[in-house]
């Protein structure tokens, strides 16, 4: 039996598939236009070295004959023409079919879709519910999904299949996004009375199992009839009181300085105070299995490790570029006592007044 080519995720398989997408461009094709095109390139004169030195040499080789070998083998001999020495040899397709081996690129298409097929089934877990039952809606999936999660039989779980209020409502705030639709919202403003506002919903994230809406908000300004554009706003989807409603007429307006997902790297959390400072904190770490801990699930991505846990010291540094909010104090704080903010003073400052009044309230 013939192997498919284009089969698997190995290094021969990703330049069989490029090869053969450059040939049935119908222009010539080299080596190292595919060598380019593997590396992220926009052209073969940015190659960093000759072909000949570049990683993974060896698989290309194998691959660029082989698609032509299995072209002739489908179109005849002839289908392929080539011109120039060994070292910058380039080929064309002149074949008459222009997609002669969509069968095994379907082939290959078909065994990705049942893997993600049964990876749907094996996480079912760890999605919420109304992600599962919303887009397997009036599927044989969603039965056998429910039915392997009434036997015990998903493989990935989440301590996201909890109940938060207002899940249900993912789905229809994921179609709007993807829609682009303008949304009338009522929640709760730090749990004050219900604000309805106008919505231009962008992104949607979770952070410690807890859905987020990010967009732009509508605001009257309190002096004149003028409307501001309010961007980078939150919506804790479980403070929403009932279902958003879609208003028409209304153009939709798409983030302007704001920009998804990189908004959040400068944060832990959700939270963007204004005109909060960027710090370099450095955190001390009094506890060599802590140590290890946040090494391995780190507070920030930008955290590094600035002085390895020294057992005669007694402690270890890592170090992070971030700006602060509740959700990184937080953060900090559940790590508990072995974890000490040695600089900058003010975030010092801050973390021990937060333990100050913390520690007076339970001397109550």
């Amino acid at each position: 039996m013939q192997l498919n080519p284009f089969d698997g995720d190995s290094h021969q398989a990703i330049f069989a598939r490029i090869t053969y997408r450059r040939l049935m461009s119908r222009q010539w094709v080299t080596y190292a236009d595919v060598m380019a095109e593997y590396m992220g390139l926009d052209s073969v004169e940015k190659l960093p070295y000759s072909i000949s030195k570049c990683e993974h040499i060896g698989e290309l080789r194998k691959a660029f004959p082989e698609i032509c070998r299995v072209l002739e083998e489908k179109e005849g001999k002839g289908c392929i023409m080539d011109e120039g020495n060994k070292r910058n040899k380039r080929f064309c397709y002149v074949g008459k079919n222009d997609d002669p081996l969509a069968g095994m690129i379907k082939a290959v298409l078909r065994k990705d879709l049942d893997e993600y097929y049964r990876f749907c089934q094996d996480s079912a877990g760890f999605f919420p519910n109304s992600w599962i039952e919303h887009f397997f809606d009036r599927t044989l999936d969603l039965f056998e999904i429910k039915e392997r999660k009434e036997q015990g039989h998903e493989l990935i779980g989440s301590e996201m299949t909890r109940l938060h209020r207002n899940i249900d409502l993912l789905p229809f705030i994921y179609e709007c996004i993807r829609d682009h639709r303008v949304l009338k919202v009522a929640y709760h403003e730090k749990y004050q009375n219900a604000t309805t506002v106008i919505f231009h919903p962008h992104y949607l994230k979770e952070f410690n199992g807890r859905w987020h809406i990010f967009g732009s908000i509508e605001r009257k300004v309190s002096l004149s009839s003028q409307t501001i554009i309010c961007e980078g706003q939150n919506i804790p989807l479980d403070r929403i009181d009932e279902k958003p409603t879609i208003v028409n007429g209304i153009e939709y307006i798409f983030p302007d300085k704001v920009k998804y997902p990189e908004y959040f790297n400068d944060i832990v959390g959700v939270t963007h105070l204004e005109n909060k400072e960027l710090y370099d904190i450095t955190i001390r770490i009094h506890d060599k299995y802590m140590f290890g801990l946040v090494e391995s699930k780190p507070i920030h991505h930008t955290q590094k490790t600035l002085k390895d846990f020294d057992e005669g010291l007694g402690y270890g540094e890592v170090t992070m570029a971030l700006r602060t909010n509740n959700e990184f104090y937080g953060r900090i704080l559940q790590l508990g006592h072995n974890l000490e903010i040695v600089s900058p003073k003010e975030v010092r400052n801050n973390i021990a007044l937060r333990i100050s009044k913390m520690h007076t309230r339970y001397m109550e």
